[in-house]
């Protein structure tokens, strides 16, 4: 009589395999995306870091361009953000604005959307930064709205405190600060 040797896996060996790897993916893949947006909100904030260095080292330079920074800028919008969890409110002055979309599309990709007296400082950034795109990586605030904008700003009265806020590009609103001092409700 012929002895009979099996070979490969039974069906029910197979069914627990795949039952494992399903429970294993249930269990990992939502922690997975919860490191996937605290590494997109932490580039954010290290993209603002990065752009306020930028402004505060234009700044340093030629009287004009800090004259031209702080000339005429009609965009105020009073905002609230929570500094060491005690909320705080201010009067915040939008100095100039660049496209956060990470689309290839006809957006901008330099500075701009500041009054007519702030082109100097604008161009003088432009070229210390370059006309790269800096997309926000992290798309959707907490209330669903698009975050596809960043926004250089100063606190007035003080046009040398300088913050950078990114927010919804179609009302241009800044909704959250990110440096210094990262809002909160963002990270």
């Amino acid at each position: 009589m012929a002895k009979y040797t099996k070979k490969g896996f039974t069906l029910v060996e197979l069914i627990v395999v795949i039952a494992i790897i399903g429970v294993l993916a249930a269990i990992l893949v939502p922690s997975m995306l919860g490191y996937v947006k605290r590494a997109k909100r932490s580039a954010d904030i290290t993209s603002a870091k990065n752009i306020r260095d930028s402004v505060l080292s234009v700044l340093a330079g030629e009287a004009e361009i800090q004259d031209s920074f702080e000339k005429n800028n009609t965009s105020h919008h009073n905002v609230t953000v929570k500094t060491e969890g005690v909320p705080e409110s201010y009067m915040l002055t939008v100095v100039c604005t660049k496209d956060g979309a990470a689309n290839a599309g006809h957006n901008r990709s330099t500075w701009s959307g500041g009054s007519v007296d702030t082109q100097l400082f604008q161009d003088e950034l432009n070229k210390f930064m370059g006309t790269q795109k800096c997309p926000v990586k992290f798309q959707k605030s907490s209330a669903g709205k698009k975050l596809n904008r960043w926004f250089i700003c100063y606190r007035e009265p003080d046009p040398l405190d300088v913050e950078i806020w990114v927010g919804d590009g179609n009302t241009n609103t800044p909704i959250y600060r990110l440096c210094p001092s990262p809002d909160p409700d963002f990270s």
